[in-house]
């Protein structure tokens, strides 16, 4: 038996306890968790064991009722339970990009309260690697550029310009911009701001960690009414947008096939064909910049069969790696 299976069975254990305030017998919980009476003893021995708060009453005859006590951090109409603050303590290494910057501040204090309430052994039983180990993507720490942020931030809530000095990835050295801040748009472990870079006349997203100086200035522009970020960014593979929608399809075999029926890669994606050995999916997006990135990861597996332009540039890519290799 490997060890995740004990502790999915202890964790709902937790949160049959957590549930029912009276308490519960033995009996009770091995008839929820659908194990035996003796195996749920043993579990509350070992979650006594390590520091969860379980205790018993004696009633109705010399039964007992194991109850948990109510160890939760409660504010105003908010309430969370053991299981919930395991759940965030858990889920806190997804969040370990914006830790140092004042994203990231509200969380460490929440954890630090988790962690007083919360025995280190009961914290530590659950969150152990040899049975749940968080990988990420790679990541820039942010911890170096919260004074950034934090001015990124206050000129977005106040509608105040700013005078930036950016490195863009395609040019060799910074440059000197004016720049109206729209929001931010944390993705994949980046930080990006969307907003009027006024050299250009346009929206731009620039991604936070190239940012070299932000001053704020006494000037204040006007965020237009029709903007949101969620909707300029709709037509984007990620975060990047060009254009008007377009519809593509492409040709997944092997692998890739049971890939794309296995994730959402994005939210227009659409299965239109589902045969034996390959998935026909269709796509809306207005930029294919990254689309064709990650398009490439799937190599011979995945052939564009619309537009015609984004085929050609694909084989293009293609030819040119072969190349590179010879």
């Amino acid at each position: 038996m490997s060890r995740a299976e004990p502790l999915i069975r202890q964790w709902n254990l937790l949160k049959s306890l957590q549930a029912f305030h009276f308490g519960q017998t033995a009996e009770e919980l091995a008839t929820r968790l659908e194990c035996s009476k003796r195996q749920v003893q043993r579990d509350l021995g070992v979650l006594q064991l390590v520091g969860f708060p379980l205790f018993h009453d004696t009633r109705d005859g010399g039964k007992r009722y194991w109850r948990m006590e109510s160890h939760a951090l409660e504010h105003g109409g908010l309430t969370l339970s053991t299981t919930e603050m395991l759940s965030l303590y858990l889920s806190q290494q997804l969040l370990t990009p914006l830790a140092g910057t004042q994203f990231g501040d509200g969380l460490g204090t929440l954890l630090e309260k988790i962690k007083a309430l919360l025995p280190k052994k009961a914290l530590g039983y659950f969150l152990d690697e040899s049975n749940l180990l968080v990988k990420s993507l790679p990541r820039h720490d942010y911890s170096g550029q919260d004074k950034e942020i934090t001015i990124l931030n206050h000129a977005i809530h106040e509608g105040r310009v700013l005078n930036i000095r950016y490195q863009s990835a395609s040019k060799g050295k910074p440059s000197d911009a004016t720049f109206h801040p729209y929001g931010l748009v944390f993705l994949h472990g980046s930080l990006y701001c969307i907003g009027h870079l006024v050299e250009y006349d346009e929206i731009r997203t620039l991604k936070v960690s190239r940012f070299l100086g932000v001053q704020m200035t006494n000037k204040t522009f006007q965020r237009p009414a029709s903007f949101s970020l969620s909707a300029y960014t709709q037509g984007a593979f990620g975060i990047f947008r060009s254009g008007k929608l377009r519809t593509i399809r492409v040709k997944f075999t092997g692998w890739a096939a049971t890939s794309i029926r296995e994730l959402q890669w994005h939210a227009s994606q659409r299965i239109v064909k589902d045969a034996a050995e390959s998935v026909i999916a269709e796509f809306k997006l207005s930029d294919t910049t990254e689309f064709k990135r990650w398009l490439l990861g799937f190599g011979r597996y995945a052939l564009v069969l619309q537009p015609k332009d984004l085929a050609a540039d694909v084989a293009q890519e293609l030819t040119l790696a072969r190349a590179a290799y010879r």
